[in-house]
C-alpha cells in the first residue's frame, strides 16, 4: 500500500492540491453578502429615521463579519469558555 501511495503522490508534481482558494473564495462571498444585507438594513432604518436600528445593524453586521473572517480565532475562544466547565 505504501507502494501505491508514493507512486500516486509522487506522479504530481507540486503534492496534492488543496481546498484553500476555494474556501477563501467562499468567505469573500459570505463577508460580502453580510455587507448587503447590513446596507439593506441601514437603508431601512434609515427611512423610518431609526438611529438605534442603524447602530445596533452596525454593531451586529460588524460582529457578524469578524466571525466570519477569523472562524478559527472565535471557534478557539468557544472551545475555551467550555472547557472552562
Amino acid at each position: 500500500m505504501n507502494l501505491l501511495n508514493k507512486l500516486i503522490v509522487g506522479s504530481v508534481p507540486s503534492g496534492l492540491p488543496t481546498l484553500d482558494g476555494v474556501e477563501n473564495w467562499g468567505l469573500v462571498v459570505v463577508a460580502q453578502v453580510i455587507g448587503l444585507f447590513v446596507f439593506f438594513l441601514i437603508a431601512k432604518h434609515l427611512a423610518r429615521f431609526k438611529i438605534g436600528g442603524i447602530i445596533m445593524t452596525c454593531i451586529v453586521g460588524g460582529i457578524a463579519t469578524f466571525v466570519v473572517q477569523n472562524w478559527s480565532q472565535v471557534s478557539g475562544w468557544i472551545e475555551a469558555f467550555i472547557d472552562t466547565f
